[in-house]
């Protein structure tokens, strides 16, 4: 299985196509390097933490958060840009999943009780 990264980039909004062949790349030649890094930690790093680098490297796609790697390129440097922003947004995530994730198991059980009658309230449930 081959990694291609131009897909991956692609794929996860790095790189988009802009009007007259213009491609929107700002973000996608150090997340590049970032991806390549991580995968060469994660293949010969048995304890490396690939879901924190990953979190780290989808903050920094989003604004969120500053990366670098050190001089000797050996380890990457994050720093959050507005943390309070960022855990706020966070938190309005978490709200707005279990919501999704709510509505969906009453879905579901109304699905599996059979139709739901005008007078009952899906809050109730």
């Amino acid at each position: 299985m081959t990694f291609d990264v131009l897909k991956l980039l692609e794929q996860e909004g790095y790189i988009k196509g802009g009007e007259d062949n213009l491609v929107h790349a700002e973000k996608a030649f150090f997340a590049a390097r970032v991806m390549k890094w991580i995968r060469g930690k994660a293949q010969t790093d048995p304890e490396f933490n690939l879901t924190a680098y990953l979190t780290m490297l989808m903050y920094y796609k989003t604004g969120m958060a500053e990366l670098k790697f050190s001089e000797d390129g050996d380890n990457i440097f994050y720093k959050m840009i507005n943390p309070d922003k960022e855990v706020q947004d966070l938190v309005d995530s978490l709200i707005k999943s279990s919501r999704k994730d709510a509505t969906k198991k009453l879905i579901d059980k109304i699905e599996e009780d059979g139709e739901q009658t005008d007078d009952e309230d899906p809050e109730d449930s």
